[in-house]
């Protein structure tokens, strides 16, 4: 079945997940967001993929968005920034033109 991953990342981090994802030739649309608690700029992916790339993606994504886990990091009373929130639904259809 086809999946569309939304990730959720930071601007910081953007870049470097989107040129990972090309590199491994996987395509995606990237929309400036805005969220969370500082309401700090978010960079939203759209990817495409069949079922059995979703672990290959995910690793990229986890590889490459580290803005938010950094040693270091713990004030009493603070949850740490997520480096990416990731969400993977199940698609009807998928097709590029």
């Amino acid at each position: 079945m086809n999946k569309l991953i939304i990730a959720v990342v930071q601007n910081d981090d953007a870049d470097g997940v989107v040129d990972a994802l090309l590199e491994a030739d996987y395509r995606t649309t990237r929309l400036a967001s805005t969220g969370g608690f500082l309401r700090r700029g978010n960079t939203t992916l759209l990817i495409g993929a069949f079922e059995d790339q979703i672990d290959a993606v995910l690793n990229i994504i986890r590889q490459n968005a580290r803005s938010g886990a950094q040693a270091g990091d713990d004030t009493p009373g603070l949850t740490p920034q997520a480096a990416a929130t990731v969400f993977v639904l199940d698609l009807e259809e998928y097709e590029r033109f």
